[in-house]
């Protein structure tokens, strides 16, 4: 039977791949593509995991996925063109980059750490190990809406079901 530890691991496992997926072969002007009408381009959803992927390694006691400025671009309002978009490359390349770094660090995670209070975003307390199962499940959330900003780009989808040609496992 699977503990909370490694069912952790394995949801942030799932995320990062299911976003890897997402990403492949987006380019940076694809990046900003915008829903119609309104929300939110690949370019300002990835940053937005980015910012929040930063809170999971401080959360694990690991250094930040990318400490830069142009993150504040992916806060409250929608990323519009090139003028407010955060380098493409780099944000990728960093988000996918921490996988490793946050998987080690879930897998060294005891059930008295995972036990221990942390101040929840919104306010109050959780335990680390409630808190790390909320915010794999807000990242796996945006991972998810890659793959419709994929299909907004002109792209075609990158996770496919049983029996469909080049599927993704996830």
């Amino acid at each position: 039977m699977m503990n909370v530890q490694e069912a952790i691991a394995k949801q942030f496992g799932y995320m990062y791949q299911l976003t890897a997926a997402n990403l492949e072969g987006i380019t940076p002007e694809q990046s900003l593509a915008q829903p119609s009408p309104g929300g939110n381009c690949a370019n300002w959803i990835l940053g937005h995991l980015t910012n929040v992927q930063n809170g999971v390694m401080r959360a694990l006691g690991e250094k930040p996925v990318w400490e830069s400025d142009e993150l504040k671009r992916a806060g409250f309002e929608p990323i519009a063109g090139r003028a407010a978009a955060i380098d493409w490359n780099t944000l990728r390349d960093r988000f996918l980059g921490s996988r490793e770094r946050c998987l080690a660090a879930i897998s060294a995670l005891s059930d008295e750490k995972l036990a221990e209070s942390v101040p929840h975003p919104f306010g109050g307390t959780s335990t680390r190990g409630e808190l790390l199962n909320l915010l794999a499940f807000h990242q796996a959330y945006h991972g998810g809406q890659l793959g419709m900003s994929r299909r907004i780009a002109g792209l075609e989808g990158a996770v496919k079901g049983p029996g469909q040609a080049q599927a993704h496992k996830v």
